[in-house]
């Protein structure tokens, strides 16, 4: 029985808005993905920006103005359907983008925020996958995985994760739904 259900961040539950970035900003944008800490992150943005303090109200503003959330609701749909669920967000990015997660979901709703650059550990390294199952003590069947990148879809499946990958029109409930009534 599913217990778990993390979802992938951009791609999954945010689109990256056709928007105008600046330079700086797109140099930035491109450093966001496989993020192992944000140090990392920081010493390639010093190579950009100056002063840190530019690079974290930069990085946030990007952040916010770049990703718009798909369903807001979603979520809570799943808890009120399905009674004990957990939902996660579990992410390759830097810790900037928590900040949007936090201000687009309600806590209620949201059970973790997992995020590459704060655990040390990127998809699809199996590592990432095994700090999930840790943190909520749980096997791999118990897990639900929901991604759009292939690789990370194929690391979960390795460990026995059930996943979904998700393509432009995926219906995020409706497969979700079909997998954990199936999975009783």
């Amino acid at each position: 029985m599913i217990k778990v259900i993390a979802f992938d961040f951009v791609g999954v539950l945010a689109n990256e808005k056709d928007v105008f970035l600046t330079n700086a900003e797109e140099k930035l944008e491109k450093m966001f993905g496989d993020n192992i800490n944000d140090e990392d992150y920081l010493i390639e943005a010093r190579k950009i920006v100056d002063r840190d303090i530019d690079i974290t109200q930069i990085t946030e503003r990007l952040i916010d103005k770049l990703y718009k959330i798909k369903d807001q609701k979603l979520f809570k749909k799943i808890k009120d359907q399905y009674d004990g669920i957990k939902i996660v967000i579990a992410t390759n990015h830097v810790s900037f983008v928590k900040k949007i997660i936090k201000a687009s979901y309600t806590p209620n709703y949201l059970d973790d925020i997992i995020i590459s650059a704060e655990i040390h550990k990127i998809k699809p390294n199996k590592e990432f996958y095994i700090h999930i199952l840790e943190k909520f003590n749980i096997q791999p069947n118990e897990l639900l995985f929901i991604d759009d990148n292939l690789k990370n879809i194929e690391g979960a499946k390795k460990l026995g994760i059930n996943t979904i990958l998700v393509k432009e029109k995926t219906n995020l409930f409706l497969n979700i739904g079909k997998l954990l009534d199936n999975n009783k």
